[in-house]
């Protein structure tokens, strides 16, 4: 057989790499159908009329899962923009209803009360309570823009309360705090804003780490935060998609070697260095190739091994008589959409070959093998 070789790969098929779009796509499908339903939410909370649905599309085609992508993204953009809009208006009731219910006219800022007048006879309030009122009202807009209902309700009481008072220093110190506290829930909003965008990249897959993730998106507080998690998100992303290679790879190599008259008679074993499986072929008794698809390298190994005891001058000749085999199997992963790049080669006799375990099954190679494609083929047919 060969001496042996190791091959770069990379997954070209643009049918796997679409399948792989559209699953990603579809996981952030799922995630905005769950920002969307809690926008809706709120919006019934406040009272007012819901958007018209966004349906899900019968059949998750490849431009129906874009479609849907963008209708979900529109609807989920004039959600936001509304509920804030609601909010604003009815934070602004409850604010008016306070400012008639109390009485802050002629105060003074030692606390003296005064009663001034107004040209029309009506008790005149006191300037600084009105330029409090005045700031308090500012700061609604940014109030509503908030995303969680429970922090617009807490600062909104905050609001009120400071209404409600009629000491005017104590009315602006509070008023500087209810800014301090506006500001400080709106830089949390951003960095989860951010944060629940970068996990959009890893929404279509599902593990235990994927799940921490969007956790800790949830949970950002500071710029620092979202930096971390950008990296750990980068970090998933590129494994995933490495082990999806490898994946792909090794059951397109399942079928290149039977295409070839390979039999691997124990299957590819999957191992902390990637998938193994050992090739034997009819024309070459006694040994077999050994085959390594490697996620962490993005390669593909290949070498001889023996079974029993033979001779480095018979070794290096069933090296030499296959190596146009091994060859020819990265010819066949071209064509299941798999390129490859010879990286190492060494030469039939330079180097020792493996010797296989004693006790390993081995199968007639003349027998033909169950192929992923006819065992799903009889799966199929149950």
């Amino acid at each position: 057989m060969s001496g042996p070789k190791g091959y770069g790969y990379s997954v070209v098929s643009a049918e796997e790499l679409r399948r792989r779009e559209d699953g990603a796509r579809n996981g952030r499908c799922e995630q905005h159908v769950i920002t969307l339903a809690g926008l809706i939410g709120q919006l019934r909370h406040l009272g007012v009329a819901t958007p018209k649905e966004v349906v899900r599309p019968s059949k998750p085609t490849h431009d129906a899962l874009i479609a849907w992508e963008k209708s979900l993204e529109k609807a989920i953009a004039e959600a936001e923009k509304r509920v804030a809009d609601e909010s604003a208006k009815a934070i602004l009731r409850r604010l008016n209803a306070t400012r008639e219910a109390v009485d802050v006219t002629g105060v003074s800022l030692g606390g003296a009360r005064t009663r001034p007048t107004t040209g029309a006879g009506r008790p005149a309030r006191h300037p600084a309570l009105e330029q409090v009122a005045g700031g308090v009202t500012t700061v609604v807009t940014l109030v509503a823009g908030l995303h969680d209902p429970a922090e617009r309700d807490a600062l909104t009481a905050m609001a009120e309360t400071i209404l409600g008072t009629t000491n005017p220093a104590q009315a602006q110190g509070d008023l500087l705090t209810l800014k301090t506290r506006v500001t400080n829930a709106r830089r949390v909003q951003e960095c989860r804003e951010q944060a629940a965008q970068a996990v959009l990249e890893v929404a279509g897959i599902e593990s235990p780490e994927a799940d921490l993730l969007r956790e800790r998106a949830a949970e950002a507080l500071t710029p620092g935060d979202v930096t971390a998690l950008r990296g750990a998100v980068r970090s998933l992303a590129e494994r995933a998609a490495r082990d999806a290679d490898a994946t792909y790879v090794r059951r397109a190599l399942e079928d290149v070697v039977a295409e070839l008259g390979f039999s691997v008679a124990e299957g590819f074993s999957l191992t902390k260095f990637g998938a193994v499986g050992v090739a034997e072929h009819a024309d070459h008794p006694g040994y077999g190739l050994r085959l390594q698809v490697n996620p962490t390298s993005g390669q593909l190994l290949t070498r001889v091994v023996a079974d029993g005891v033979t001779t480095a001058e018979a070794d290096a000749r069933a090296e030499r008589e296959t190596c146009e085999k091994v060859h020819a199997v990265a010819a066949g992963l071209a064509r299941h959409g798999v390129a490859t790049d010879l990286t190492v080669e060494r030469q039939p006799g330079e180097a020792p070959v493996l010797r296989r375990e004693a006790g390993s099954t081995k199968r007639n190679p003349a027998t033909p093998r169950r192929t992923r494609r006819t065992a799903d083929a009889k799966e199929r047919a149950r």
